[in-house]
């Protein structure tokens, strides 16, 4: 059954979601482009800092081991890119009592520390083969539109849509309480005379 929400808020809350749903796709989009490069350029000068350990690899292993890793790093941000994508659908589209149980954690997916996540499989590649690790530091190691997105744009965006879905799924939560108890006076039959 669907409920009837204020005309101002249903106004607001389809504004923040298309804000959320612009945002979210420059971030995808920086995810689906830079990621893997910047993974791949931070693997690279990893090798380069272990010379002896580069040398020791003959140019056909050398060319598997990058294959792996870009392998792996490409694998890593398809899904994280799938994830983004599923929860910005989910928030742009959503029933707002859906949405607003797993709003904490996506605000916890849409952060720089989840996106340097995806470096994992190639750190481990890396170690499993005598160098160090990788890290990407900020969001501008992959692009300086990701790190506007997720320092400057995201943050407001999400925290307005957020609070937007709680009073959407609220209000839709007030009117169906009512609506119930219309429905339990109107099927009260009244009692008999005597």
């Amino acid at each position: 059954m669907s409920y009837a929400l204020e005309p101002g808020l249903v106004k607001d809350l389809a504004e923040a979601r298309a804000a959320i749903a612009r945002h979210g796709i420059v971030i995808a989009r920086a995810i689906e482009t830079d990621l893997v490069p910047a993974i791949m350029a931070e693997a690279r000068a990893s090798m380069e800092s272990s010379p002896r350990k580069l040398a020791a690899i003959d140019e056909d292993d050398l060319d598997l081991l990058l294959e792996k890793i870009r392998k792996a790093s490409t694998r890593s941000a398809e899904q994280l890119q799938d994830i983004y994508i599923r929860w910005l659908t989910k928030l742009g589209a959503g029933s707002p009592t859906d949405v607003v149980d797993d709003l904490e954690g996506v605000g916890q997916l849409f952060k720089w520390d989840r996106i340097a996540k995806a470096t994992e499989q190639a750190t481990e590649i890396l170690r499993e083969n005598g160098f160090r690790g990788i890290e990407l530091v900020s969001p501008e190691n992959i692009s300086d539109s990701l790190k506007v997105e997720l320092e400057e744009r995201w943050p407001p965006a999400f925290d307005r849509v957020s609070d937007l879905l709680k009073r959407a799924a609220e209000a839709s939560e007030r009117s169906e309480s009512e609506e119930t108890e219309l429905d339990k006076a109107r099927t009260k039959k009244p009692a008999k005379k005597r």
